[in-house]
């Protein structure tokens, strides 16, 4: 079952790939890669992990995917024809407005600095101080993860609003690099990116790295690949972002260091990126069939529900925890770890059974098809950014829900956040007329 699973796996890959015109960011290609990466994992511990790939797993899992695909293939096959000219110079319309428009860069480095300072302090103040750097961060992740621990509001707009810069100067950043004739200042781009980077260090939240990890090298696929007009483009991006990923990798394992993790880097990897599917596996096995009917995939806002309600004394018991409870997983020859990360199919099976790992991805799939094809019409937008940000969910799906069941107010206020910063920098009027275009036309190749 296991090897079927893997070439079924490399099939819908190849599938998705051809089928979404070969572009790198299609969502049912990012999604077949996933769930063919992370599945190449778990075959790597298959003997370490006792692995036992059972019949209902390759049926829901390859059901889910193609339900996924049909989503994105519906909306491919109802999209409108693109208005803006085929041979449009991306050169020429990063240089008719993203450059000309004058980047708060100093402004944003200021800011960045003041809130991450305030943002630190407090985490640091509510943790406690004690007799290592280490300890402190134990202590803020036990408060983050264990006691619903929040700095409060005002805190944490100082947090979102960091990340929105972070965000931005990373899109600034790759146009400085690939433009030509820009002079704004590397390294005023950079430092708000390495102070976010530090909030996240202080914070403990690996979560939100690998969110700025995918987006980055996302937004790089993006800025990159139209600077690129040659053959074997698509391979150049996958070699140069290989590269990305591992620097990834490494600060990540680097960051459960700090939280005092003692699992080797290669355990480490394997039980975060694998562990969430042999664990789906082998939890799908002993279902018992009772359903939840929503309970599980919409925790999250029934709960923020189930406290409106509570304010005029009505109580909604409709939740369940949002954090699976841990699994000591053992082998029959003594190894074991422990985890609590089940792949994103866990709450909709949990709700409604195999229709679950049918709608569900159908309807995501339609949702980040759309997206896609808005982020394709409008090169070098807001649409890019947004789509970037929220691509993080479908690379997610191998290893746990993040759309319905982890969306909640935080990441909305990062939109927000990074939707009015866009507009405030970049929304003003373009030229009429740049080197012989009207305006008309930039901003329909926009």
């Amino acid at each position: 079952m296991a090897f079927l699973m893997f070439v079924i796996l490399i099939m819908l890959t190849l599938i998705s790939y051809f089928l979404g015109k070969r572009s790198l960011m299609s969502p049912w290609f990012l999604l077949c890669l996933m769930f063919l990466a992370t599945f190449s994992v778990v075959l790597i511990n298959y003997n370490k992990w006792a692995v036992s790939i059972n019949e209902y797993f390759v049926l829901y899992v390859t059901s889910a995917l193609l339900a996924f695909g049909g989503g994105c293939l519906v909306v491919q096959a109802l999209k409108r024809p693109c208005k803006a000219p085929n041979n449009v110079n991306a050169t020429e319309l990063r240089k008719s407005f993203i450059i000309k428009t004058k980047y708060p860069v100093n402004i944003f480095l200021v800011i960045s600095a003041i809130f991450t300072g305030i943002y630190i302090v407090k985490l640091i103040l509510d943790a406690g101080i004690s007799s290592s750097f280490t300890s402190i961060l134990r202590r803020i992740y036990e408060m983050q993860s264990g006691e619903h621990y929040s700095p409060g509001f005002i805190f944490n707009q100082f947090r979102e609003v960091v990340v929105a810069i972070a965000y931005l100067n990373v899109f600034r950043l790759f146009i400085r690099i690939y433009a030509r004739e820009d002079k704004i200042s590397i390294v005023k781009l950079i430092v708000p990116v390495f102070l976010f980077l530090v909030l996240i260090l202080i914070s403990t939240e690996r979560n939100l790295f690998l969110r700025f990890a995918i987006y980055t090298v996302s937004i790089w696929v993006f800025i990159y690949g139209k600077n690129l007009h040659c053959k074997n483009a698509n391979l150049k991006i996958v070699i140069r972002a290989a590269l990305l990923l591992a620097v990834i990798v490494l600060i990540f394992f680097l960051l459960g260091v700090a939280k005092q993790y003692k699992s080797s880097f290669f355990d480490q990897f394997s039980i975060y990126s694998a562990s969430g599917l042999n664990n789906f596996n082998v939890w799908l096995k002993d279902f018992d069939g009772q359903l939840l009917y929503g309970k599980s995939t919409f925790t999250t806002f029934l709960s923020s529900l189930s406290e409106i309600l509570s304010l005029i004394n009505v109580k909604l018991n409709a939740t369940v925890n949002q954090i699976d409870p841990f699994i000591d997983y053992v082998t029959p020859d003594g190894y074991h770890y422990y985890s609590n990360i089940f792949s994103a199919f866990k709450p909709y099976v949990e709700d409604f059974g195999y229709l679950g790992v049918i709608v569900f991805p159908f309807t995501v799939g339609l949702f980040y098809q759309w997206l896609y094809v808005k982020a394709e019409r409008k090169n070098f937008s807001l649409s890019w950014i947004i789509y970037c940000m929220l691509i993080y969910s479908v690379i997610y799906f191998p290893i746990l829900e993040q759309l319905f069941r982890r969306f909640h107010l935080g990441f909305i206020y990062e939109i927000v956040w990074i939707t009015l910063l866009y507009y405030l920098v970049f929304g003003r009027k373009k030229s009429k007329v740049v080197k012989g275009r009207t305006s008309a036309q930039i901003k329909g190749a926009q």
